[in-house]
């Protein structure tokens, strides 16, 4: 595995690593976070350019989340009444979970890509949900932002302190790692967002246009 991202990285550069992000928010087995933050090694290292690798990896993720998007609004719903009958799932079950998205998916759009699994099925779910493509790009292209930047930054300031060898043994060697660090940055994004929103049911309606949520 190891060996395998690394040639990856230097085969392709820039380009391998944005096609590689859209790849894997849209559904492949491909470990973005593993990526992003070697890239950001390699860019410190300057194996990569920095303006490159960095408009490719948002690139790469928007262009991942707009297709589960569009999949979700096409094919989502046609498929879920289709599957529900087999699933023994009730059409008020389908009424009420496109409810709950409808309610929360910004808050599900921004934190899910630190979640596995969620990263992969948001954007597809607010196509399913018919979220307004506004809507959507505004949550789920600035989510990929911080996304990017939050494991391109850490491979790029880590990659001043740690060797290459060290990085890879600690960041792909114990899974484990990654699923505390990514838990506890959605736990923070979490309580962040909930407290806006908050904020947001405590003043009056005519100021509730300023604010995000």
């Amino acid at each position: 595995m190891q060996h395998a991202i690394m040639e990856i990285i230097h085969q392709f550069g820039a380009f391998g690593l944005g096609l590689l992000l859209a790849g894997g928010i849209i559904g492949l087995p491909v470990p973005d976070e593993t990526l992003l933050v070697l890239s950001g090694y390699s860019m410190d290292r300057g194996h990569m350019p920095i303006v490159g690798t960095v408009l490719a990896a948002y690139l790469g993720s928007y262009f991942g989340v707009t297709v589960s998007y569009l999949l979700g609004a096409k094919v989502g719903m046609p498929l879920l009444h289709r599957a529900a009958p087999k699933l023994r799932i009730p059409e008020k079950r389908i009424i009420q979970a496109e409810a709950g998205f409808n309610r929360y998916g910004k808050v599900v759009l921004l934190i899910g890509y630190y979640i596995p699994g969620l990263r992969q099925l948001s954007a597809f779910f607010a196509g399913v949900s018919q979220m307004p493509l506004r809507t959507f790009a505004l949550y789920a292209y600035g989510g990929a932002t911080i996304w990017v930047s939050l494991f391109l930054g850490a491979g790029y300031f880590l990659g001043r302190h740690f060797s290459i060898e060290e990085m890879i043994e600690s960041f792909l060697g114990n899974p484990r790692l990654f699923e505390d660090v990514t838990s506890i940055t959605a736990g923070i994004l979490l309580i962040l967002v909930l407290r806006t929103y908050w904020a947001n049911r405590q003043v009056p309606d005519t100021q509730k246009d300023s604010l995000p949520f």
